[in-house]
């Protein structure tokens, strides 16, 4: 799980999650109001899935957040 600021300024969480089909996403949870939202992620595996998502910088997390989608 990381934390990081949108651009905003909003605290957000992201950790992995799976789709009911077994598809991996990134989670984006808010530190405060507001809804959860997903990206989907290129790995398959969960190892592969922390890699990725420790490859990533805030940056990066900010612009996936941007791309994402409500959790449904």
């Amino acid at each position: 799980m990381r934390t990081f600021a949108d651009a905003a300024g909003a605290r957000w969480q992201v950790t992995i999650g799976k789709e009911s089909w077994g598809t991996l996403v990134l989670v984006f949870s808010p530190m405060g109001a507001g809804g959860v939202r997903t990206s989907i992620m290129q790995a398959e595996t969960m190892f592969n899935a922390n890699l990725e998502l420790d490859a990533l910088t805030d940056d990066d997390l900010r612009a996936r957040l941007g791309e994402s989608r409500p959790w449904t």
